[in-house]
């Protein structure tokens, strides 16, 4: 695992650590995989976004929708065209 996956994975673990019950394990067991070849962080980038999309739907059903300020995710039209046909 290079410097750039590791810091994806490391980001991502910290983005998710109330869904990890163990942090140390779950990067054991990617270093791991990376070590077999078999290591992408592209999964686990798109698992970030798709739960941010599914946040925003969400939030956008709710009947108490506030405004809420601060940064935005922005997401490339092909991005999302590419989401849509997956999940049908």
């Amino acid at each position: 695992m290079g410097e750039v996956q590791a810091a994806i994975a490391l980001a991502a673990i910290y983005q998710r650590s109330d869904q990890i019950n163990s942090a140390g394990g779950y990067l054991r067991s990617l270093t791991d995989k990376a070590r077999e070849g078999k290591f992408s962080t592209w999964p686990m980038v798109m698992a970030l976004l798709r739960a941010r999309l599914d946040e925003g739907k969400h939030r956008q059903t709710s009947e108490n929708v506030t405004s809420e300020p601060g940064p935005r995710l922005e997401v490339s039209d092909s991005l999302l065209n590419s989401l849509r046909r997956r999940s049908r």
